[in-house]
């Protein structure tokens, strides 16, 4: 279990660095103050999007994650949870609409196994 709590706080971080990667993608002035931003693109707006989306997943996560961690079931609904999140922000920056909405309710059963495993 540890592995995949390490895991995803390891996209969840990446995904923090995703909006300021693409918003200032090989511009020198990203290293001042940042006063003024350079306009938002649509592929900034939806690393934006996708990580409060990964951060709203986060809070239900990790809790589950932490009382489930010597449960021996749990592991396949964490790592259900965590490939499923890798493959949600790959198709929300690609802006694929249909299979990501699939992908994200695979993280949500990833979730619920976690919680079964507590009754």
């Amino acid at each position: 279990m540890t592995f995949w709590i390490l895991t995803a706080l390891v996209l969840y971080f990446i995904q923090t660095l995703l909006p300021v990667t693409f918003r200032y993608r090989g511009d020198p002035s990203s290293m001042k103050a940042r006063d003024e931003m350079p306009e938002a693109t649509a592929l900034v707006r939806r690393a934006e999007r996708a990580l409060v989306n990964v951060g709203e997943a986060m809070i239900l996560f990790l809790p589950l994650a932490l009382l489930t961690r010597d449960v021996e079931g749990a592991a396949t609904g964490a790592a259900s949870f965590v490939i499923a999140r890798v493959a949600h922000v790959v198709l929300y920056l690609t802006g694929v609409p249909y299979l990501r909405t699939v992908v994200w309710i695979i993280s949500l059963v990833g979730l619920a196994m976690m919680a079964m495993e507590l009754a």
